[in-house]
């Protein structure tokens, strides 16, 4: 959770705490985007909201300990400001008692009444679950009209918003790729619910979501979902949730254009927003600078226009092709009429505008020009020429002191270790003590990276598939710990969060000044998959090349050449199985533990290892 701190000033303050859990315990299936579109919402906040980064906390499956923990935290920070407004996002499973997070189940009056004894002025609650609506059936405070916030707030009470009625399931959609109702509320937050004043309110916002969800969810097998609502405040106005001409890229659709109109991302086609407009009125929509296709229908024909909008662009979008006619980026449409055709999309500028377009999301996160202060190249950077130096950077004094000392002291003794020199015996090193400063070295670097940009829509958990790559030694006690028994290379592809196929410990190890040996081999694992931990058990197989003979070195590094010319080598064979247990740094960052008992060529022994590792995918 997001420590949250602040000083009473006159302004008013906006604070969020943003909820989306995947999960509600045994007996449900599992969503597939709540917590993406937890993400999402609380980017929207504070791209479009005046919502300050440090005064947002999102959690990702948590348990109700923890989120009452976030409320009181919300709590505290209101009691130090004079006006502020919270607001409470929750996405994930509910029923007719309450919140489904995990195991546990957190009553709707609980729920309310946690939120409603916060001294904020404003309260409001946004819940994007089945049977949601039941919320707006609990006592409260009269009805009055909203509210106004200005440069101060005059108003008090609570507002709910809920995707569902208190006996609706809440709706996802594989085509949105989130569900039908933070889908559409986004939309409106970018400009798509905007009366064309440049504000929308809490009002606008809710009106347009209801008139999407219950237009789109009347063709779903699962039947109509009505969004509702309950604002209880005393004063004047409306709330301005987003202000669309703070975004820090806009797209206007000009008066003429009518029909629906969607927006996609590209390269990966993400739907973003849509708008139902009609003709007469310009519609501008806040979107962060990327790559877009905007798309409409005309009679039968799909229209579709193309747009870059950098940081700061405010672009009008005028020109429409149909989709596979002239169009480079189709949906599906047509081949192209001929090769000539086809020739002029896969030309070298083509090429690599998109490239770029693709990447260059990942470079201005990776850089972070704009502002030095919180770049994670930078604090990376500074951590790779001293451990700890990055977290300093952060302002992360306590962390970085330790990854410093601790780093310093582990590779310190490993190289005077009596005899060996640093990174003798194997790629890993001469013993632990060189593992784990490279351990925490690696840490250091990924740790001061990913905390260098603290925004909310950052990830709170390693991918749940993909690719991983780590380093591996592994010692056996029996003939000592002066050196790795084996040491490689390891690579996993999780073909679901639970399972996973790999290559086990590809590499070259030295022992003694008479063996040295190559391993290679595969394994297939099975996981529990958690937020931070992920324990699992394995078998593995391959072979082994020892290589005996005089290969000898002196009490120093290696000298890599062979001493004796009798040396011989020899193929063996090596089935194992163990356990281990993978800790994430960071959602891409871990480091793991191995014990594994394993028969070499008839010899049976047991080994002790770990590594550390960086996690690739979605």
């Amino acid at each position: 959770m997001l420590f949250l701190i602040g000083l009473a000033h006159a302004a008013v303050l906006r604070h969020a705490l943003i909820v989306g859990a995947n999960v509600g315990g045994s007996g449900l299936e599992p969503l597939r985007y709540a917590e993406e579109d937890a993400r999402r919402f609380s980017e929207v906040l504070v791209e479009l909201g005046d919502f300050e980064p440090v005064y947002i906390t999102v959690l990702y499956g948590p348990t109700a300990l923890q989120l009452e923990a976030a409320i009181a935290a919300h709590s505290d920070v209101a009691s130090g400001f004079d006006d502020d407004v919270f607001l409470f996002y929750y996405s994930g499973h509910a029923d007719a008692r309450g919140l489904r997070i995990g195991n546990d189940t957190l009553a709707w009056e609980a729920v309310r009444n946690d939120i409603r004894k916060m001294p904020a002025e404003v309260k409001v609650g946004v819940l994007d679950a089945c049977r949601s609506g039941s919320i707006t059936r609990l006592k409260g405070a009269a009805l009055s009209q909203p509210f106004l916030v200005d440069d101060r707030l005059a108003a008090e009470g609570e507002a709910w918003i809920t995707a569902a009625s208190s006996d609706e399931e809440a709706q996802e959609s594989d085509q949105l790729r989130g569900s039908f109702f933070t889908h559409y509320l986004i939309s409106g937050m970018r400009g798509a619910a905007d009366l064309n004043d440049g504000t929308v309110s809490l009002e606008e916002a809710y009106k347009y979501a209801f008139d999407r969800v219950v237009s789109h969810t009347g063709e779903t097998t699962a039947g109509v979902q009505h969004p509702n609502r309950d604002f209880r405040i005393k004063g004047e106005g409306e709330l301005a949730l987003t202000q669309v001409a703070s975004g820090r890229a806009t797209a206007t659709l000009p008066a003429e254009l009518a029909g629906v109109i969607t927006v996609v991302r590209l390269p990966d086609r993400t739907p973003v927003a849509e708008v139902s407009k009609l003709a007469g009125t310009p519609v501008t929509l806040a979107l962060p600078p990327g790559s877009y296709a905007v798309r409409r229908m005309e009679g039968q024909t799909l229209l579709s226009a193309e747009v870059m909008l950098t940081e700061g662009a405010r672009v009008t979008i005028t020109e429409f092709a149909p989709v596979g006619v002239g169009n480079p980026t189709p949906d599906k449409g047509p081949a192209p009429a001929n090769f000539q055709e086809a020739a002029k999309r896969l030309d070298l500028f083509s090429t690599a505008r998109e490239f770029t377009d693709a990447h260059q999301g990942w470079w201005t996160e990776a850089v972070h020009a704009s502002d030095m202060r919180h770049s994670p190249l930078l604090a990376g950077g500074m951590s790779a020429l001293t451990p700890g130096a990055g977290q300093i950077y952060n302002k992360q004094g306590v962390k970085g002191g330790f990854l410093m000392a601790g780093t310093l002291a582990l590779f310190a003794g490993s190289v005077f270790v009596p005899d060996r020199g640093f990174f003798s015996g194997s790629i890993t090193g001469p013993d632990p003590l060189a593992l784990g400063a490279a351990m925490l070295y690696g840490t250091a670097i990924a740790d001061a990276a990913y905390y260098a940009n603290p925004h909310p829509g950052r990830e709170t958990r390693h991918p749940e598939t993909g690719g991983t790559v780590s380093t591996y030694a592994g010692w056996d006690p029996v003939e000592g710990l002066d050196a790795p028994y084996v040491a490689g290379v390891s690579a996993d592809w999780l073909i679901t969060p639970n399972l996973a196929l790999g290559i086990d410990r590809l590499g070259w190890t030295r022992n003694d000044e008479t063996e040295s040996r190559w391993n290679f081999g595969s394994r297939v694992s099975f996981a529990v998959d958690g937020r931070l931990w992920r324990p699992y058990a394995f078998v593995a197989g391959g072979g082994r090349v020892i290589q005996q003979g005089d290969v000898g070195f002196e009490s120093g590094p290696m000298r890599g050449e062979e001493a004796d010319s009798d040396s011989s080598s020899r193929l063996v064979g090596v089935v194992g199985a163990g356990l281990g247990l993978r800790h994430y740094v960071t959602p891409r960052y871990f480091i793991e533990a191995e014990a594994r008992f394993e028969v070499e060529d008839a010899t049976t022994r047991a080994l002790v290892g770990g590594g550390v590792g960086v996690h690739f995918g979605e």
